[in-house]
């Protein structure tokens, strides 16, 4: 990941009036200059059909950092901040179109001291992509510049190879950005960290130890004003060929020779290209009761709001182990996190005691909310007798770091501007992706129901049978308890050590609710 300061650069946001700038980017780039991470010589260009004053900008602007940043706007930073916004109109369709654009920049370079350099957001829907690659070439604003482009990376796989197509008439693939937020956060770049940082579990990060791979990814909330995106994508689209299968390719990278942005992508392409296609037979898509009376969505929809698939990867590492992904809208709770269970003890040696059954251990990367690790493991349950009971040896962000979680966006765009390229998605990445999903997009399962507040439909729990779904049972401590000091914290120990917590502990993330 980057380390060097980023050069001097006027930031141009393409639909700067939408949603995405108002609850993500101007409160990132507020957040990092309120931080003292962006370059002295920097400036914001908001740009959009909409017309629209500098001063209107800015009070739009203002109203977003106020809501959506989790730092506290002052006014000495706000109008240091307000300084550097500007606002042009504009569209994308017409030919040179962008000139006035150009102007702009031009005078920013010597009011602002951005020194030419150029930084390119595009917060539109990827259908306006083409047409603003294209005004930009035009104009000749697009040498030694930077864009970034959102998800989705197309539709499939021909669709992706347009849009790549589209992007190189005019910028080489080293000045293009393909961000998935997903990879901004620090409980997914730790897999990394956790992985090759520490001796005693790469070892037995393989088919020999492990039984199963999961990945959850759950949310609580329906598709709420995002109907009509929602009905052109659908949750294999918009989840699984992005979030899910970027936080399973650093789960089944091979260790990279560097941390070399194209050496750790060279590791996730080689993982995709290990994949099977996924069988049609294999996949769940669900649609929550209600869906179809949400706002743009058709009556007699057939778009999935929930997915579980089974992933098989042909490897000397990973053969024969099952990674089992899944992701919904309306379902029990919102988390996301990855679950590695490991092999059955090869002999039971308790025979004739009370443990009959000997539970598999595993291990669960928490990556939102209650950030953290858990390591669930059998201990004998104090007492009379041989009993097992179930314990976790835990690591949790919050109690270890006084340091808030950098936000996904913040980290991304800083990556981006300072011209690392590691955490971003690479050209024959985003294919492969589709072309491993393309088996189910071409002959895609009929859609079954659930209800809002579950698990997901009964379907996903038949899927990966004999095996079940795994979710850590993480519950936060009040405020009282909280308060009160733990034993551990009477023998001296810091907060964020890890501890072992029993069945009957206070904290008791080793619970698995089973769907």
């Amino acid at each position: 990941m980057a380390v060097k300061p980023a050069e001097p650069q006027a930031v141009v946001i393409f639909g700067a009036s939408g949603d995405l700038t108002r609850r993500k980017l101007l409160p990132a780039f507020y957040h990092l200059f309120a931080e003292g991470l962006l370059p002295q010589g920097f400036a914001v260009v908001g740009y959009a059909r909409t017309e629209m004053t500098n001063e209107a900008f800015h009070d739009r602007a203002r109203q977003a950092v106020e809501e959506f940043s989790r730092c506290e706007v002052t006014d000495e930073e706000w109008e240091d901040f307000r300084r550097r916004l500007s606002y042009v109109p504009g569209e994308f369709d017409s030919e040179r179109a962008m000139e006035h654009l150009r102007e702009h920049l031009e005078s920013i370079d010597k009011t602002q001291g951005t020194n030419g350099g150029r930084f390119y957001y595009c917060a539109t829907p990827p259908d306006a992509y083409p047409q603003i690659v294209a005004r930009l070439g035009e104009s000749n604003m697009h040498r030694d510049a930077r864009i970034v482009v959102e998800k989705p990376f197309g539709h499939d796989l021909e669709s992706a190879r347009a849009l790549n197509r589209s992007l190189h008439q005019v910028f080489d693939e080293s000045q293009i950005f393909r961000i998935d937020h997903y990879l901004g956060k620090e409980t997914v770049q730790n897999i990394l960290v956790f992985r090759f940082g520490n001796g005693m579990f790469e070892p037995i990060w393989n088919r020999r130890y492990l039984d199963n791979v999961q990945i959850t990814v759950a949310e609580e909330i329906g598709v709420g004003g995002r109907g009509a995106f929602y009905e052109e994508v659908g949750a294999i689209r918009d989840m699984v060929q992005t979030h899910l299968f970027q936080v399973l390719t650093f789960l089944a990278m091979e260790p990279p020779i560097s941390f070399e942005p194209d050496r750790i992508r060279d590791e996730k392409v080689k993982v995709l290209r290990s994949m099977r296609p996924v069988r049609p037979n294999r996949v769940v898509r669900g649609q929550y009761r209600g869906y179809r009376d949400e706002p743009d969505v058709a009556r007699n929809s057939r778009t999935e709001t929930f997915a579980a698939m089974a992933v098989e990867i042909d490897s000397w590492r990973w053969a024969g182990v099952p990674f089992f992904l899944r992701t919904g809208k309306m379902l029990k709770r919102k988390v996301s996190e990855v679950t590695l269970s490991f092999r059955d003890v090869p002999y039971n040696v308790f025979g004739g005691t009370d443990i009959s059954e000997v539970p598999r251990d595993h291990l669960t990367l928490r990556i939102q909310p209650d950030e953290g690790i858990t390591l669930a493991l059998n201990i004998k349950k104090p007492g009379v007798g041989l009993e097992v009971d179930r314990a976790s040896m835990e690591f949790d962000y919050d109690a270890a770091f006084d340091t808030p979680l950098l936000e996904a966006y913040e980290f991304l765009i800083l990556e981006a501007m300072e011209g690392d390229h590691s955490l971003f998605t690479r050209e024959d990445e985003v294919e492969r992706a589709w072309e491993v999903l393309g088996p189910v997009l071409a002959n895609p399962p009929r859609v079954v129901e659930y209800d809002a507040g579950t698990w997901g439909p009964v379907e996903a729990d038949e899927l990966i049978l004999p095996h079940h779904w795994q979710v850590a049972g993480a519950v936060r401590a009040s405020p009282a308890q909280a308060a009160r000091p733990s034993k551990g914290a009477a023998r001296g120990r810091s907060p964020g050590q890890s501890r072992a917590t029993g069945s009957s502990g206070r904290r008791p993330h080793s619970s698995q609710d089973a769907s």
